[in-house]
């Protein structure tokens, strides 16, 4: 019996080690890589996610980093970084992809993925920016609620960064409406000449609480395969939302 213990439990520690090497592993994948049969990697996967070692976004299965924290500490913000869907996304749409939040009246980068879309670009997170320049801060905008808008409006100045910067207050408002309805916001070299950039809202409780990106040389992002590249932006807003809930559910 001891020995059969030890046995699942090297398997389960194997198991383990493939979900963090490959940020994101379904169930078949498992079976190929350990040539473990299905019953045996469905039982060791439940147990593991059961414990909060590991959770599932659709078919695949995640690491729960807080599972494995030494250190506890005091954090204001969420741990934007640790979220392993940004990087599905990023493959799936293979751009540079970005996801950011507001503070005052900036947006802030959280999270920041180029190619190949291994690591976080840490020198660019935190990164500063008016929300009015980003595709990422004006649909953020488009979703507030509009007292909360009204609020944050009085606050912002239309600078200009390039030509093509909205600065008409009332066209900029007519204009954030706009972006309300499509479900998607388009900086048109708005803030850097040269790149275009596609964002849709990442919701919690119906609220918006951050925007993902990607951003691009003005000709890979046309006006031809902008609803495209928004369809699967939202995809990954809404697996964004699903790991958000999980990690916040396992505690």
């Amino acid at each position: 019996m001891a020995k059969n213990e030890v046995s699942t439990l090297k398997k389960g520690l194997l198991v383990l080690e493939l979900v963090k090497q490959y940020q994101g592993i379904t169930l078949r994948e498992l079976m190929n890589h350990l040539n473990l049969s299905k019953s045996t990697a469905f039982r060791i996967l439940t147990t593991l996610e059961e414990l909060n070692y590991i959770y599932k976004i659709q078919t695949r299965y995640f690491m729960n980093p807080k599972k494995f924290e030494v250190i506890v500490e005091k954090r204001p913000e969420k741990d934007w970084t640790s979220l392993q869907s940004v990087y599905q996304a990023a493959r799936n749409l293979q751009m540079s992809t970005y996801l950011g939040k507001v503070d005052g009246s900036d947006l802030v980068m959280t999270q920041v993925l180029h190619a190949p879309f291994e690591k976080t670009a840490n020198e660019e997170i935190g990164n500063r920016s008016k929300l009015h320049l980003s595709a990422l801060g004006k649909v953020i905008l488009a979703h507030l609620d509009e007292e909360v808008l009204e609020s944050l409006f009085s606050k912002l100045s239309l600078e200009p960064a390039t030509d093509n910067t909205f600065q008409d207050a009332h066209l900029f408002q007519y204009h954030l409406k706009g972006i309300r309805q499509e479900g998607y916001a388009f900086d048109d070299e708005e803030r850097i000449v040269g790149i275009r950039c596609v964002a849709v809202p990442v919701f919690r409780h119906r609220k918006v609480i951050a925007a993902l990106a990607i951003a691009a040389p003005a000709e890979q992002i046309s006006r031809g395969n902008i609803k495209q590249l928004a369809q699967k932006l939202s995809s990954g807003s809404e697996a964004i939302t699903k790991e958000i809930e999980a990690l916040e559910d396992s505690h």
